[in-house]
Parts: structure tokens; sequence; C-alpha cells
């Protein structure tokens, strides 16, 4: 009788982790090139463009990305985007677009997502563009 309150315990436990894991970014790590889009914070115009091949740069952003533990939102407040990045395949398929708000906040797969931990390394994005 112990053992199986035992096994019952130790299956709502794992159970109960699988329901609470979070939000992950499927894809981007096979990206051959990103395309990085800035917006003007206070009104949301586009400000330019970037388009980046090398390998160096998509890793880093790539694994910046995948290091951030994310959290579906249910509800946000409205916000203004600082950044678009589009990820492409070696073959131009788009694999996946990510925006990110000026919040930190990521948007991807059509839900705002919080970053619960890790930080988004906006300076290395912004430095793109100077």
């Amino acid at each position: 009788m112990k053992k199986l309150i035992a096994l019952v315990l130790a299956l709502v436990c794992v159970l109960g982790l699988v329901g609470c894991s979070n939000s992950s970014i499927k894809g981007i790590d096979k990206a051959a090139k990103i395309e990085v889009v800035q917006y003007d914070k206070s009104n949301g115009t586009e400000i330019g463009t970037v388009t980046l091949t090398e390998e160096t740069d998509i890793k880093h952003i790539v694994d910046n990305l995948n290091s951030l533990k994310l959290k579906k939102m249910n509800y946000n407040e409205p916000t203004v985007l600082e950044y678009k990045l589009t990820f492409y395949s070696a073959d131009g398929e788009m694999i996946e677009t990510i925006s990110i708000p000026a919040n930190d906040w990521v948007d991807f797969d059509g839900s705002f997502h919080s970053i619960t931990s890790g930080e988004l390394d906006r300076a290395y994005i912004a430095g793109l563009f100077e």
C-alpha cells in the first residue's frame, strides 16, 4: 500500500512539472540567415533593416534566444515593437518570425511570452545597426 501511494505521489509530481514547462522557440538553430528590422520605440515606424549571414552573428542570436526561459502570457498590455527577427533556412524558407517589443517579452508562434529567466541581448542587436 505504501509503495502504491509513493508511486501515485511521484506520478503527480512528474505530471505537475510537465504542466509547468516553459515555452521554447523551435527550429531557429537551423537558420542560415536572419533579417532584423528595427523600429522607432516612440512611434513604431521602421528605422532600418540588417540581414545577417555570418555564422557567428546568427549563432550569437540563436544561442541567446534559446538560453531564455519563456512563459506564455494570457494577457498583455499594448506595446510598441522594437525589433523583428525573421529566420531563414539555407534554402531560403522562412523558419520563424520573432517580434521583440520594448518590454521584456518575446512574440512568436502567435503569442507573447514573458522572459522568466535569462536576458535578451538587446545591446548586441542594437549594435548591428551602428
